[in-house]
């Protein structure tokens, strides 16, 4: 192994030795959380999807649903359909260009409502790393496009985490290893068929023996990019994971950390919605095992009030916050199920209001028109299962 892997990777055992140290059940003290009020009641039906698909992504494109879902097999393949208001499944025809790209398994598919790009991988090689894959197109076929296996394999290769399309250009986010400590935050930018990794050196997603960067989402922030995620404070003291995001003001450029506040002790932004330009955006995640949500406007971060004590573990996803108009939605895990909370962008005049959502814990949401989309999973590693439900403002 070299010496650099090797000096990475002791550090991450000493980092995650420390954190097993450090109390991270505390709940917030700093936040009044209220009582909150009933909201409607869905009408939760299931969505039946062609050849026994299982869903794994939920995408608006347009009118419809776009759903990267996974075919049942030895070994499973991916699959892409639409669902229009009627429920009526379409096929996208994939064409992989290698083996693993045949076996792909959805991480993120992003869209402008009309181009799709997408984040594919599967489990390979002498290590069984995720060998990632990258897919570009429309509805009418979506097709893998070949890389250089050290874009984003090799020694330094972390994973990714989001595909985003903006209007300065298409991004991938994930970690790289790190010049100075760790991994670093990464993005992947776009240009002839061809994803080229940018480098964060001097910039605010460089790790460094201070603070790590850890990138857990991304999102499209007027003409560029939000990522949500966490920075751990290696600062003499106690060793702090707290929520932040990370701005840029177009596809990769003047990158700047957004630490976000009454953050616990333990806690990540795992993902956001930023409805249109200069809008204000919503921020989901989790503060000490609870359920956490914050607005962004301009440069101004604020914890929301009101929300109820959901529990959300370390690796539980968050699916991106919703906006119905000048309503919010969040589809959260409750328990083991899940529960979908309403309220204005900026946190409302009182509590936010709760909804029963479906069976299961949340994989992804969407919202279509009047529909709200989910896809749940009653056990980690067990099958999924779609619904949706009559949304009315």
């Amino acid at each position: 192994m070299p010496v650099s892997r090797w000096v990475r990777w002791v550090g991450a055992v000493v980092v995650a030795l420390a954190l097993a140290g450090c109390s991270v059940g505390a709940p917030d003290q700093s936040v009044t959380i209220e009582a909150t009020s009933p909201g409607a009641v869905l009408g939760w039906a299931p969505v039946a999807l062609p050849d026994g698909l299982e869903a794994r992504t939920l995408t608006t494109l347009g009118d419809r649903l776009l759903v990267g879902a996974l075919r049942a097999g030895d070994p499973p393949a991916p699959a892409m359909v639409t669902v229009d208001a009627a429920g009526a499944a379409t096929s996208v025809p994939l064409t992989p260009a290698s083996p693993y790209g045949s076996e792909a398994r959805w991480y993120s598919v992003a869209t402008d409502g009309a181009r799709v790009i997408a984040i594919g991988g599967a489990n390979g090689g002498a290590h069984a790393n995720v060998r990632w894959t990258t897919w570009a197109g429309t509805a009418a076929g979506v097709v893998e496009l070949p890389q250089s296996f050290y874009t984003f394999g090799g020694w330094g290769a972390g994973d990714l985490v989001e595909a985003v399309v903006t209007p300065s250009g298409d991004a991938l986010v994930g970690s790289w290893g790190g010049a100075r400590a760790g991994l670093d935050t990464a993005v992947w930018t776009f240009a002839d068929r061809t994803w080229t990794r940018q480098d964060p050196g001097g910039t605010a997603l460089e790790s460094t023996l201070d603070l790590l960067a850890g990138p857990r989402g991304a999102t499209v922030d007027g003409p560029g990019l939000l990522v949500t995620g966490s920075a751990l404070h290696l600062t003499p003291g106690p060793v702090r994971q707290t929520a932040a995001l990370w701005r840029s003001p177009g596809v990769n450029t003047a990158w700047r950390r957004v630490d976000l506040p009454d953050a616990g002790t333990h806690s990540e932004a795992v993902s956001a919605h930023c409805p249109s330009p200069d809008a204000v955006c919503v921020v989901a995640g989790q503060v000490d095992g609870a359920l956490a949500l914050w607005q962004l406007d301009g440069e101004r971060a604020q914890r929301l009030i009101g929300i109820p004590r959901l529990a959300v573990g370390d690796q539980d996803p968050v699916p991106a916050p919703l906006a119905a108009g000048s309503t919010s939605l969040v589809v959260s895990p409750s328990g083991a199920g899940t529960t979908v909370l309403t309220g204005a962008p900026l946190g409302g005049d009182g509590p936010w209001r709760t909804s029963a959502g479906p069976g299961g814990r949340p994989l992804a949401a969407a919202l279509v028109g009047d529909r709200l989309y989910v896809a749940t999973r009653q056990q980690p590693g067990g099958p999924t299962s779609l619904w949706s439900a009559r949304w009315t403002r």
